[in-house]
Parts: structure tokens; sequence; C-alpha cells
């Protein structure tokens, strides 16, 4: 592997790693499949490698999801679900304001629904805090609901859950994220991050989980003769909000992830009205990909919980009629417009606070700034440092505070050794929560940064690019890009392709939608046009570039975009 550091068209240095180099893209065969030569260097960049690991990969099969009854208390979940179906006990679905939540809330109604169950659902507010509450349970008091089923939430409620135990309504938790050492004394426990899982995969989202409840429950009534009376949900029909909630959720794209979303996105019909209609006000044609879940999509489903009540997403979901799909979706898109200029604010407002830092995570705190878009701000922070980010909204005694990690960089254990300064936490590796007294902030900043520094040695300001291919322009053709669809669905993981053609001559200029650069590139064995979404990038005219982009296919044609660029050594 050639490694390089080079100071970007921008005066920016940055890391290059070039994996492989690939001039010849011919076919090779491994047994029975027949593959580009540039997508096997890919997957073996991604330690895919043996026939089978490459046959999986590129082909994955719903046969291949894990039987979900090796989730810890799934048999005594279900076992539970189906004695409140017999005795027309009212079942209570808590879920949670992100788009995993209201993915998972939304499939468990759909089942439920559809084989004539009567159930109710709550999303909290952003104000009410992250899991379940008092406020969900005296809800499901009010309507006499037998049993309560958490989605996305629940493993660290353990006062919540007694609290349930002792009014008399069982619950079942069904979460993914990280479990504390004491586990909530609720019926049962589905979690395949529990100690002494069985369940071969960890990473599910919490999409993934209730998802599995379904499986191993439709199993169950199966053997039941339930189904003799009640059509068979198709569960693979529901793929496409798993695929939604799994990709927003930025959790690794591998084994039974990749599955349900690989699946979710090739669906021809979707489960509801409320996915066309959100792709609609999208600008989206054909099917959903995972760029435009990830940048179009679940933004617009994010900002209703952050701003204001995300339960109008499940209510949108669970629409049948298309006008009042469409009509949610609008007011969804309204409220991501409004999301966008207040991170814009706060954004600013933390860059000029923080100024240069050589900290290991920036922790910034203010007053002011939306609880509701302190994570994406955070988000935005970190992808800009290349560093952990923790962004804190600072109320009157207590304050709130949202983190985001990037690389390998482990950010919910980080803030587990911080527990004692925090009155919550909760989260993943790559995403936390906490609330944290005000007069303990600046405490928290130098334990945070004690903690990741100690860890992770200082984060270093340059950002690293892991290039799987040094390639010459003209092994790129409709065959392989289509190839390298199968390598989507493209997140954690999974990264998108990165491709690196050196001494690139600059042909050409024009501009898309009066916005985009675009730049016709030539490198003696082909000439490609590259559209760079950085409105600055200025490459010249007669000028030789070293440039970093990826390669596939847009609504049938060939798409190209610049990454990043460096002047060559060698000008034209």
């Amino acid at each position: 592997m050639e490694v390089l550091e080079l100071n970007n068209v921008k005066g920016y240095k940055k890391k290059l790693s070039l994996r492989q180099k690939c001039f010849d893209n011919s076919i090779t065969k491994v047994k029975d499949i027949n593959i580009y030569t540039a997508t096997l260097r890919i997957l073996q960049n991604r330690n895919i490698k043996s026939y089978d690991e490459i046959n999986n990969f590129m082909f994955p099969s719903l046969n291949n999801l894990y039987n979900p009854f090796f989730l810890a208390d799934m048999d005594i979940a279900v076992e539970r679900i189906i004695a409140a179906i017999k005795r027309k006990e009212r079942i209570f679905i808590v879920g949670d304001y992100d788009t995993d939540g209201v993915t998972a809330t939304s499939l468990m109604l759909k089942f439920f629904k559809e084989i004539g169950v009567g159930a109710d659902f709550y999303i909290p507010k952003r104000e009410d805090g992250y899991g379940l509450s008092l406020e969900a349970i005296k809800r499901a008091l009010e309507l006499n609901a037998g049993l309560i089923i958490t989605v996305d939430n629940g493993i660290t409620s353990l006062d919540e859950v007694e609290f349930a135990r002792v009014a008399g309504v069982d619950i079942i938790i069904t979460d993914h994220h990280e479990p504390q050492e004491e586990l909530p004394a609720a019926y049962a426990v589905i979690n395949p991050k529990r100690k002494g899982s069985n369940f071969p995969f960890r990473e599910l989202s919490g999409a993934g989980v209730a998802f599995n409840l379904l499986m191993a429950l439709r199993n169950k009534l199966r053997s039941t003769d339930f189904f003799n009376n009640v059509s068979q949900p198709n569960l693979k029909k529901y793929l496409d909000l798993v695929a939604l909630g799994t990709l927003a959720d930025i959790v690794p794209l591998i084994d039974e992830n990749r599955i349900c979303v690989k699946y979710g996105l090739s669906i021809d019909e979707y489960s509801c009205a409320g996915i066309e209609s959100l792709k609609k006000v999208s600008g989206i044609n054909g099917n959903l990909n995972s760029r435009n879940i990830s940048f179009s999509i679940a933004p617009r489903i994010n900002a209703a919980g952050r701003l204001y009540d995300a339960s109008i997403v499940v209510d949108m979901l669970m629409k049948e009629n298309e006008s009042e799909a469409e009509e949610i979706a609008n007011r969804l898109n309204d409220i991501n417009n409004e999301r966008r200029k207040l991170q814009t604010q706060i954004v600013a407002d933390i860059e000029r606070s923080i100024g240069y830092t050589g900290d290991a995570v920036i922790v910034a705190s203010g007053r002011g700034w939306h609880r509701g878009v302190i994570g994406i701000a955070a988000n935005a922070v970190s992808y800009k440092h290349s560093k952990p980010a923790i962004i804190i909204s600072e109320m009157d005694t207590t304050s709130v505070g949202s983190g985001r990690s990037i690389g390998d960089i482990d950010l919910f254990s980080a803030i587990k050794e911080t527990s004692g300064m925090l009155e919550r936490f909760g989260g993943h590796r790559m995403a936390v929560g906490i609330t944290i007294k005000n007069s303990l902030i600046d405490s928290f900043k130098e334990k945070i940064n004690e903690i990741v520094e100690k860890k992770y040695g200082t984060i270093s300001l340059v950002e690293n690019y892991d290039i799987d291919c040094e390639v010459s322009l003209d092994i790129f053709s409709r065959e392989f890009l289509n190839e390298l669809y199968r390598l989507e669905p493209f997140g954690q993981s999974n990264s998108e392709p990165l491709f690196m053609v050196k001494h690139s001559l600059i042909k050409d200029k024009k501009m898309v939608l009066n916005k985009y650069p675009k730049f016709l590139i030539s490198d003696n064995t082909d000439d490609i046009w590259m559209i760079s979404f950085d409105k600055d990038m200025d490459l010249k005219i007669g000028y030789m570039y070293d440039i970093i982009f990826t390669a596939g296919m847009n609504n049938g044609y060939m798409s190209f975009s610049i990454k990043d660029a460096f002047l060559s050594k060698i000008r034209g």
C-alpha cells in the first residue's frame, strides 16, 4: 500500500492510502463468478476474499438471515405477545423520535394491523428525553394496555420498567443500544448486544431487532394455526422500512444488515404511500439508494423529531391514501428547511467559539442552541475537523448534549467512563446523548479528552482518504459500473469505493445548475466528465491534477463525482 501526504488544491493537508492499482480491468473468474478485476480488488480491500465470502456479498440472500430465536428472551417475548393476542389485550408500542425509531414503530403497527390485532403507539418528544418514559407508561395505563413493547429504546430504563411492573403492565424491550451492567427487570429484553447473546451479529438497528421479533412471532403463530383464518403477512414487503431505519442509524452495512437493506432498496412497490410521498418532495426518481436515504429521506424524517413531534411520521407511514400521505410529507419538507437554518446558525456559533483546537474531542456548549439540532450540528463539526464532537445545549442548571464520532473511535465507551459526571447517557459507538449539570461541563470536557487521547492518541486534523484503486480512466464501462452497484448499499463498514487517477489533464469546464462545477478530465486513455459538489472546487483548464473520485450509475447514466484534487507535479 502506498501512503502519501499531500496538500489539496485548497491548501489542506490530506493523507492518501492507495491500496491497489488497476490499469487493466479484465474479467476474472472466481469459480462460477465472472467479476471485473477492479471489483475483485475492492472486495479484497474489505477483506472479502474467498468464493463463499464473495458470493454472499455480491448475491445476498434472505435465506442467510439468522434464526431470530437465537436472540435471548425471544421465545418468552413471543409467547407473551401470543397470550396478549388470545386475551385481546391492548398492545402499546413505544418508539423513538429518530428514523430508526419511527420505522421500527411502523413495522410493529403494520404487522398487528394486518393480523387484526389492536395496537396503539407513543413517540416521545425530544424534550421528554430519550428512552422509555413515565409519560409513555401512564399513557399506556390510560388506554388499559396490558403489554408494552419498546422499539429502539428501553435498555437503560430500569426505574421506568419497575414502575410499569408495579402498575401491573408487562414490558418487552427490543433495543440495539449498548446495555449497562444491570438490565431492566422487564418481562423480556431482546438486544443482540446483551452479554451471553447467541445471536451471531451484534450490530442490528432498532428496526432490525423489531423485524427479527416479527419473524419469530409469525413463525410461532404459524405453528398455532393462527393463519387458518387470518392472512399471513409477507414480511419481505416491510424491508423498505427496515432499510430506512438501518441506513439512517449508521450501523455497519454488513452481514444481516446488508441483506435487509439490499432487499429493502430493491423493492419495486413500497409498503406505504408515505415513502413514495417522501421521494416526491425530495425530488427522487427511481428506486431509493443509500445516498438519497442518508441525505434526503432521513433528514426530512428526523427533522420532525428534532423540532416538533415525530408521531406525524408514523401517521404518514401508516397512511394508505396518497394525498393524505403527501400532505404530511410536504409538512416534513417545510420542517426540514427550518432545521437547516437553525443548524447553519449553530455551526457558525460553534466555529466562532472553538477556533483552532488541538483537543482530541471538540466539546462546545452554548445557550439558545436548539436541542433538537445539536446532534446534526455535532455531525457537521465532527466531519469538518475529522474528530469526535459533542455539542451541548445549555439550560438553566442542567443541559443536554449530543455527540458524533469518526472512524474507529468508540465514543459511547468513552462517555461511559465519565458516567459519574452525567445525569443520563445513552447511544452507541458512533452517536451518543448526555444530560449533564452546567457546573460539570468544563470538567467533563477535560475528562473526555483525557480518555480519548489516552486510548487513541491525539487526533490529527489530517483527513485520510482510503483509496481502493489507482486507475486509468479507460477501465470504466457501463457494465463495470453496473457491477459496482452490486456492492451497494454503501455506508458504515462498506464505504463507497474511492478511485484515484494521477496526472490527469483538465480539458474543459462547465457549470451544472449554475452551481456545481463539472470538468472534462483526460489521462490519455479516455476523457470523462466529472462533477464536484464542492461549489468552490476550482480546477484550471490546461493543468494536471491527481483526482480522487467515485463512480456509479445515476438514472441509467454513468456518473463520476470528484471528492478531492491535488495539483500534479507535472503541469500541462
